[in-house]
């Protein structure tokens, strides 16, 4: 079975939400899905109680609207 990363990303991101956990960790989960799925996705995910933590490198200010908080993290 052949898939691309952006449909592997999706599947996995699919089983946090049917799996129903309180905590869901998304390590650039999104990096190989175009903004428009990512953003779809993440309106999903966030009807869900759980909380969410999305780590990412690039961050557009469109999808930094969605969540509550925003934390940067520099070598600094």
């Amino acid at each position: 079975l052949n898939i691309s990363g952006g449909q592997r990303q999706k599947i996995v991101l699919a089983r946090a939400k049917i799996h129903d956990s309180d905590i869901i960790l998304i390590d650039e989960g999104t990096s190989a899905i175009d903004s428009k799925g990512t953003k779809e996705i993440l309106n999903n995910l966030l009807k869900s109680k759980a909380t969410i933590v999305f780590i990412a490198h690039n961050f557009s200010s469109e999808l930094q609207k969605i969540f509550d908080r925003e934390i940067h993290l520099s070598k600094n």
